[in-house]
C-alpha cells in the first residue's frame, strides 16, 4: 500500500504557464486534464485504503462476535425462601462422588439429630458418647448439641409423649464445605390428630478428617472421617406459603412509615 502511496504521489504537475490576476490573462488548457487526472487518482486512492481499512475492522469485529451466534434458554423460578429469582437447576449435571457422598451423611445427620421415637432407650444410645450420631459431630458440635438439646429433648418426650418425625426437603452446597438444608419436623403429641407441622433450616461446615479410634471396631460408625464441624439451626416457617424475612421487614417498615 505504501508503494502505491508512492506510485501516487511521485509525480508532481507541470509548472503551469497560467497567469492569474485579478481576471485570468491566459490559462494552459492543456494542463487541465493532467492536474484533473492526478488530483482525481489521489482522492481515488485515499478512499479506497480507508474503505480497506474500515472493511478490515468490520470483519475483525464480526469474528470476535463469532462465539456469541448461539443463545440459549435459561428458566428462572422465584425462590420464596430467599425473595429472589433463582436459576432453575437442570435435570442432570455432573456432581463430584465426594459432594454427593456428603450429601448423604448431612441427611443422615439430621435425622440422627432431631428423630424423637417413642423408645427412650434408643434415644439415649442415639444421642450417648460413643455412637454414630458422637462420631459425626465434632467435640465442639457434641458438646454443644448434649449440654442443650439432649436435655431439652428428653425432658419433652416424657413430659408430652411427643413423637418426632423429620423429611429433609433438599441439601444444597453453598462454598467449599459449608452446606444448606431445609427440612420439615412433624411433632405428633397424644389424643391429637393433627401433627404441628415447623420447617427448618440447617447452616451445616463439615469436613472430611481422619478419626483416631481407640479399636477398629469403632471406625464402622464413621469410616469416613466424615464431620460436622459447625451446626446452626434457623426457623423458616409453616408449609403453605412461608413468608421470608425480607418480606416480612418490608412490610412492618411501610406500616411505620405510612401516612
Amino acid at each position: 500500500m505504501l508503494e502505491l502511496f508512492n506510485a501516487v504521489f511521485k509525480y508532481k504537475e507541470n509548472k503551469s504557464p497560467d497567469k492569474l490576476g485579478k481576471y485570468p490573462e491566459a490559462l494552459h488548457t492543456l494542463a487541465l486534464p493532467e492536474r484533473r487526472y492526478l488530483w482525481t487518482t489521489r482522492l481515488l486512492v485515499i478512499f479506497s485504503c480507508l474503505s480497506i481499512s474500515l472493511n478490515l475492522m468490520l470483519v475483525s469485529g464480526i469474528y470476535i462476535l463469532l462465539p456469541q451466534r448461539s443463545s440459549y434458554p435459561m428458566l428462572f423460578y422465584h425462590d420464596k425462601g430467599f425473595s429472589q429469582l433463582s436459576l432453575m437447576e437442570k435435570q442432570e449435571k455432573p456432581i463430584a462422588a465426594i459432594d454427593l457422598l456428603t450429601e448423604a451423611f448431612i441427611e443422615e445427620y439430621i435425622y440422627l439429630r432431631h428423630v424423637i421415637t417413642s423408645d427412650y432407650d434408643e434415644l439415649m444410645q442415639r444421642w450417648s458418647p460413643g455412637s454414630k450420631f458422637y462420631w459425626m459431630s465434632s467435640k465442639k458440635t457434641y458438646g454443644a448439641f448434649a449440654a442443650g438439646e439432649i436435655e431439652r429433648n428428653v425432658r419433652e418426650f416424657q413430659s408430652t409423649g411427643m413423637i418426632r418425625l423429620a423429611e429433609v426437603e433438599w441439601i444444597r452446597p453453598t462454598s467449599l464445605g459449608f452446606w444448606q438444608a431445609q427440612f420439615i419436623t412433624m411433632d405428633y403429641y397424644p389424643k391429637e390428630t393433627v401433627p404441628v407441622i415447623n420447617i427448618w433450616r440447617a447452616y451445616i461446615r463439615t469436613a472430611m478428617s481422619p478419626i483416631s479410634y481407640e479399636n477398629r471396631s469403632l471406625r464402622e460408625n464413621n469410616p469416613f472421617g466424615f464431620l460436622v464441624l459447625n451446626y446452626a439451626l434457623s426457623y423458616v416457617g409453616t408449609p403453605g406459603d412461608p413468608k421470608s424475612y425480607l418480606n416480612t421487614a418490608k412490610e412492618i417498615r411501610n406500616e411505620i412509615y405510612e401516612y
